[in-house]
């Protein structure tokens, strides 16, 4: 199979449908009509001699060769972006698509976000939210570039960094009269769906602590979250950054967690070898700004 000539055009075509789900939605994002797509993701089965999708109904599903065709097509048109922005004076421009649990989207993302946006305008970032389990899946996939997680990341299909480092607290209505956390053990349960990083962890807090596994109401939100806290409905574990951003006031009381079970590292976490300029830029000011909330804390602890 001789690949020379290979059309990056098509490759993005292809790239766009998979990580899209079908031709109506990859032709609305690349603005071409339907009939297009479908041509070149055909005469591009027909250049590699391979089924790239198999035809389900309406859905469209990655066949074997298709998911490796997706690796290489990831790499090659990333490389040819990063080899137009060398000569353009290692501008960074195109699409980047970051994946964020929906506590570091809220508390953590907006000041790099804006940092990002300024220094590198011609970039276009997508911000998707998640369950840590359901992002590091997309990042495998290539759905996403990176994603901002929680640990522990064991897999060695990844490379990661320390972004930051959230501190766990319990939170109960104000009115139930608690004075610590065991207190609260039989409460209803009130967390983020299967998957989420530190759903796992409230569990395994309750274990230790000897409480029986009950029925959880789940929630997509932490505004819905902490209302339904402060309502009397039962209690939840929450990053004490988001509780500190919901501003919901006097009427939810937060207890400390065991420091194992309170302190946990969010990782930003891409595939391995996977090289970009735009993903250097984020990974750049997630250093900056964590190297600057440690001399702000110095700052704090000396005066």
């Amino acid at each position: 199979m001789a690949l020379n000539n290979l059309d990056l055009d098509a490759l993005e075509i292809f790239r766009t449908v998979a990580t899209e789900g079908g031709v109506t939605r990859a032709a609305r994002k690349l603005n071409r009509v339907q009939s297009n797509i479908s041509t070149r993701l055909m005469q591009l089965e027909e250049r590699l001699e391979v089924t790239l999708f198999h035809r389900i109904n309406r859905r469209l599903e990655l066949t074997a060769e298709g998911t490796l065709l997706l690796s290489y097509a990831d790499r090659l048109l990333q490389l040819a972006e990063d080899t137009e922005a060398a000569f353009r004076g290692g501008v960074a421009q195109g699409q980047i698509r970051i994946g964020s649990m929906e506590s570091t989207a809220a508390a953590r993302l907006p000041e790099l976000l804006s940092a990002y946006h300024a220094k590198h305008p011609k970039v276009q970032l997508d911000l998707v939210t998640d369950t840590t389990a359901n992002l590091v899946e997309r990042v495998q996939h290539y759905d996403l570039d990176a994603a901002f997680v929680g640990e522990p990341i064991t897999s060695d299909e990844f490379e990661s960094m320390e972004a930051h480092q959230e501190k766990l607290v319990l939170i109960a209505a104000r009115g139930k009269g608690f004075n610590k956390a065991s207190d609260a053990l039989n409460e209803n349960l009130i967390t983020f769906r299967s998957g989420c990083a530190y759903r796992r962890i409230f569990e395994n807090w309750l274990a230790s602590e000897g409480a029986t596994a009950r029925n959880c109401m789940e929630m997509s939100s932490y505004h819905a979250l902490a209302a339904c806290v402060s309502a009397g409905t039962g209690i939840a574990v929450i990053p004490e950054a988001v509780l500190d951003v919901l501003l919901i006031g006097p009427s939810v009381q937060r207890f400390e967690l065991p420091e194992r079970f309170a302190l946990v590292k969010t990782l930003l976490i891409w595939r391995r070898n996977y090289q970009s300029t735009k993903l250097d830029g984020i990974k750049e000011l997630v250093t900056s700004i964590k190297e600057q909330n440690a001399c702000n804390q110095d700052a704090l602890t000396t005066i």
